[in-house]
Order: C-alpha cells, then sequence, then structure tokens
C-alpha cells in the first residue's frame, strides 16, 4: 500500500501547485477584461485606433487565460477525484450504492456466508466505480471457477494488475468520472432517419440563407427585407422542426450519456489499450477494446457529434443555428449514423469494462492483504488442507488461526463445542477461502491447498411466510438441493450448521445419521463439515472411521467462568455453555 501513499503524496502536492496557478492566472485573465472593456471604452470615446488594437489584443489575451483557467480546473477536478479514489483504496471497506441488485445473486451460499450482505465479503473487495461493474464482481462471487486453468490465469491476471499503482488509480479515476449507472449506452438501436436524404433539407436551407445574407449585405441590409427574411426563416425552421419533431426527440434520448461523459468514456477505452499487459486474461480483455475496431475512437467519434449536436441547445446561440442552418436535424442525422456504426459493438466493451472492473477490486484486495497467500489447486478431489487459517473479515492481529486437512474419500468433519465457542465462525473461515480460492484471489491463511468443487450451505435457514413455509420445510428443500447435485454427479464441499433444527430430538438424531450415510455412501466426490450440539451424532465416528472424524471447540473453566480459545481439536467437546449463559444473563436462576 505504501506505492498509494507516495501517488497521493505527489498528487497532494501537484494540487497545491496548480491551485496556485490558477489563482494567479485568475487574477490576471480579471484584470485583461478590465483593461480590454477601459481601452475599447476609451476607443469608442476617441475614435483611436491604436486603442482599438491594443483591446482586441488584450482581449485576445483574457480568452487564452479563459481557455488555461479551465484546463486547469479540469485537472484540478481529475486529482480531487483521483484523492477520493486514494482514499476508498485505502479504506477497509466501501458501501455497496446497489444492494437492490443483490436479489438477482441468489444462491445456496451468499447469505449463508454474508458473500453480498451485512459485513460482507463483497464491501470487503469492492473497489468498481460503475453499476456494470458492481454487477460482474457480485456475479464473480456467486459463481465459482471450477477448472484449474481458469483459476491460475485469473491469480496471473489479478498479480498483475496489483503491481500497476497508478495506472489502477487513472483507471478508477475514470470509471468514477463516468457516472454510469446503466448497462448500456444506447436506449435503443434501431433507426430513427430510414430516409438519408433528409440530410439535404438542412444543407439546402443553410445555402438559402447564406446567400440571402450575402445579398441583403449587399444592398446595406436594408431593414424591411431584413425582418421578412428572419420571419420566414423562423416559420420554415418552426414547419420543419414540426415534421420531423417526433425523430428528433427520439435521437435526444438515443443514450443516457452526455457529450463528456462519453469523452470520460473515450479515455477510460483508451487507458486499457495502451496499456502493456502479459497475461491471458488482460491480453483478451484488451484485445476486445482493439480488435477488429479501436474502441476508443469510435466512441471519441460519437462524443463529438454529440457536443456537435448538443450546440443546438444552447440559448441564443441554438436559436440562430436551428433558425438558419436546421442545425439539429442535421446533426441529429449525423449522430445517429455515428451511433449505428458502434451500437452492435458496445455490449462486449461494456463487459470487458466491468471484468476490468472486478479485476482490479480483486487486485487491490490481494495487494492490501499482503500476508495472504494464492493457494495451491490439487488433483486430488478428496484434498483439502488449511494450514493456520482465519476469516478474512477478522483482524489478522487478533484472529485466532485454524488448521484443517483431509485426504480421505468422503469425509465429513463433526464439529461439536459450546455456544459461542467458534464453530459458526470456522465454518464461515471454510467457506469464505474457498469463494476467494475459486475467483483466483488470495485466502486467508498461512497456506492452503484444495481440489476446485461446488459449493454448498446451510447455516441460516428462516420460516418463509410469503409462501407458508416452515423452518422446517425450507430446511429440506435446501437439502434436497444438495442431493440433487450429488446425484447430478457435481463433487461439492458441503458446510451444514445443525441440520434438521426445525424438528423434535429423536426425528433430529435418526434423521442426520440417515443423512450422513447417505452423503457417505454417494458416489459423487465431497468433503463435508457439520456443526451440531447432538453429541450422539459423534458415534458415528466408530461406525465410520474412514469417513467421519469428529472435531471440537473446547470451554476452558478459569474461576467458574467459561471461556473458549477458538482452537479447533480432534474429538467431542466435553462441556456445554447453555445453562452457565442463561444463569450469566440471569435468564433463569
Amino acid at each position: 500500500m505504501n506505492h498509494y501513499f507516495s501517488i497521493e503524496e505527489n498528487l497532494t502536492k501537484e494540487y497545491s501547485i496548480l491551485k496556485t496557478k490558477k489563482g494567479k492566472i485568475s487574477n490576471f485573465r480579471l484584470f485583461s477584461f478590465v483593461i480590454t472593456v477601459l481601452l475599447f471604452s476609451y476607443y469608442v470615446l476617441t475614435s483611436n485606433e491604436i486603442t482599438l488594437y491594443t483591446s482586441i489584443i488584450t482581449f485576445i489575451v483574457f480568452i487564452g487565460l479563459v481557455v488555461k483557467a479551465s484546463k486547469l480546473s479540469s485537472d484540478l477536478n481529475y486529482i480531487e477525484q483521483a484523492l477520493e479514489i486514494i482514499k476508498e483504496i485505502k479504506a477497509d471497506t466501501t458501501t455497496d450504492l446497489y444492494t437492490d441488485d443483490n436479489s438477482k445473486y441468489n444462491n445456496v451460499y451468499n447469505k449463508d456466508l454474508d458473500i453480498l450482505e451485512g459485513n460482507s465479503l463483497f464491501d470487503r473487495i469492492n473497489k468498481t466505480q460503475t453499476r456494470i461493474g458492481n454487477s460482474q464482481l457480485k456475479t464473480f462471487l456467486s459463481h465459482l471457477l471450477l477448472n484449474k486453468n481458469e483459476i491460475i490465469e485469473r491469480q496471473n491476471s489479478f498479480s498483475e494488475i496489483g503491481k500497476k499503482h497508478e495506472w489502477i488509480v487513472k483507471f478508477l479515476t475514470f470509471t468514477k468520472r463516468l457516472n454510469m449507472n446503466q448497462a448500456n449506452l444506447f436506449v435503443f438501436e434501431n433507426r430513427v432517419f430510414h430516409n438519408q436524404s433528409i440530410k439535404y433539407i438542412p444543407i439546402i436551407i443553410s445555402t438559402i440563407n447564406i446567400l440571402v445574407f450575402i445579398g441583403l449585405a449587399c444592398l446595406g441590409f436594408p431593414k424591411e427585407l431584413v425582418f421578412y427574411w428572419i420571419i420566414g426563416a423562423i416559420i420554415i425552421g418552426f414547419i420543419i422542426g414540426q415534421i420531423f419533431g417526433k425523430q428528433l426527440a427520439k435521437v435526444s434520448a438515443y443514450t443516457n450519456l452526455k457529450a463528456d461523459e462519453l469523452s470520460n468514456l473515450h479515455e477510460v477505452f483508451n487507458h486499457i489499450e495502451n496499456e502493456k499487459f502479459e497475461t491471458t486474461n488482460n491480453l483478451k480483455i484488451q484485445q476486445t477494446f482493439t480488435s477488429p475496431h479501436i474502441a476508443s475512437k469510435l466512441i471519441k467519434t460519437i462524443s463529438a457529434s454529440k457536443e456537435t449536436l448538443d450546440a443546438s441547445t444552447y440559448p441564443i446561440i441554438g436559436f440562430i443555428l436551428n433558425t438558419f442552418f436546421l442545425w439539429r436535424l442535421y446533426y441529429s442525422i449525423q449522430f445517429e449514423n455515428e451511433v449505428q456504426k458502434t451500437v452492435h459493438l458496445i455490449q462486449p466493451w461494456l463487459k470487458e469494462l466491468a471484468t476490468m472492473e472486478a479485476y482490479v477490486s480483486f487486485a487491490i484486495f490481494n495487494d492490501k492483504n499482503e500476508h495472504f497467500t494464492f493457494p495451491e489447486i490439487n488433483n486430488n478431489p478428496y484434498h483439502l488442507a488449511i494450514i493456520n487459517g482465519f476469516h478474512p473479515l477478522l483482524d489478522e492481529k487478533i484472529a485466532v488461526k485454524n488448521s484443517f486437512e483431509n485426504n480421505r474419500p468422503n469425509n465429513i468433519a463433526i464439529i461439536t463445542g459450546a455456544n459461542m465457542a467458534g464453530k459458526s465462525t470456522f465454518l464461515r473461515t471454510v467457506g469464505c477461502n474457498l469463494v476467494l480460492a475459486m475467483n483466483g484471489a488470495k485466502v486467508s491463511v498461512e497456506k492452503m491447498s484444495f481440489y476446485p468443487m461446488d459449493l454448498f450451505t446451510s447455516i441460516r435457514t428462516v420460516d418463509n411466510l410469503s409462501s407458508g413455509d416452515s423452518y422446517f420445510k425450507n430446511e429440506i428443500n435446501k437439502l434436497k438441493i444438495l442431493i440433487d447435485r450429488l446425484e447430478d454427479n457435481k463433487p461439492q464441499y458441503i458446510i451444514l450448521d445443525e441440520i434438521l433444527k426445525g424438528t423434535n430430538s429423536e426425528d433430529k438424531l435418526i434423521g442426520s445419521q440417515k443423512f450422513l450415510e447417505k452423503l457417505i455412501k454417494n458416489p459423487t466426490k465431497l468433503i463435508g463439515f457439520i456443526a451440531t450440539h447432538d453429541l450422539e451424532l459423534t458415534k458415528m465416528e466408530e461406525e465410520f472411521p474412514e469417513n467421519i472424524i469428529n472435531y471440537s471447540f473446547e470451554l476452558k473453566n478459569k474461576d467458574n467462568n467459561y471461556y473458549s480459545d477458538y482452537k479447533l481439536r480432534k474429538g467431542t467437546t466435553k462441556m456445554m455453555n447453555a445453562i452457565f449463559l442463561m444463569k450469566q444473563f440471569r435468564i433463569i436462576d
């Protein structure tokens, strides 16, 4: 992260220099304007030609200073936004602005593992600046990579991007300036002006008006003729505007982006196109913007065309342009023609832009968590090893680290322990690190080795009041998803917390035993973690020693106060604390 502190320091210094320079230029600009007014006023009173020429020179200087001040304002605005980006990069979490979209990413593990909501993994990773980038990152986290080569390629992509600190700051600043909250640039794709010969109407009208103007100039601009000419031009312009009103309105609504926002999009695309990448995924993204067309050039043309069209909306100037040159009609056709060259190419560009935003988020996450490691991918489908792992959202300095290793077919770890002893945190530690690992990201472990398999969790189950389904019915429905997956021969990591909670103790024990037997005997590859308070369930280790191993989080008693050290151990817990806790909080006597 030191690189970002250095960039921030340099930008802050540059900002101070530019602000001072802008202040001086503003003073000179005011001075030149005042001098221009005074000199021109003196010329009006005295007809001194030298004074006139001098006032023209000072006015030109004034215009130059206006342009220079505008450029400095733009540079200062960029630096302000870049400093905001660095602040976001340094922050541990960001606020998700598009939580309403989360319903589109429902799967079997997101809510259980807090992937997208609450104190979420998404908020810890997310540095995206557009809605499409936000959506792509959620898509990645909700759909795991199960191919070894794809995971490795992602790892390489994140590592390469993570080293490009200045490039990242510029990329995120450009995407922030886009202010793009929609998934497309264009509201619709079909043509409005099918008859291209319409463009000759503005050309003819413009030519007539120019010739009339020249003729009137030769006649000394007689007031009566000038009046009739202006009225006639207004009437003709109004009639033509009415005839093509619907088409003109539709072209105005062609895109949600303004000309300057389209210009920002050109900057983003150009920034991607001109960077030197070497890894496979990053080169694929870049190639989308450069072949068969250079994306930034096409967008720049559209931006320039939109800017020219927007001149028709300027007060006074727009009225003159539309009246005498039918400006809006002519450049609406031009703008549409430029859009039609690009409209069918834009979706791949936006998709890859969103992918790059997600990649940058992962790259920053990896860079910030320098003590996290890339997991190794094992070819053994029953292999999972986690050495000194902890939950990625916890502070490593205070987190208790645990290890787990499995190399046996269809192994299930039954985890017992008292309330608040660490069972659920461990389950989420395993689950979240698997999500990170199968996204190509670093994991919060000293060392991890795994085989890519799909992930199934059942940790949080609730009543569904809208459908009338009970807690138990919803739990059964979710476990049915697991069985269907296994019957479809889809290898699984299975993480369950207290299964069959919605039924009585006897049914729960028998049902849990039968369910575990079904998992063990299933031919589909799986590795399971099941947390339970039911100590009777742990006796299955004796019956199935090759498939079931008992683990526990044990309580310690100090001066009749029970506490957990949150360390995972082999064996079954010997101590529960529900009664003690209820007494401690004076719920019972």
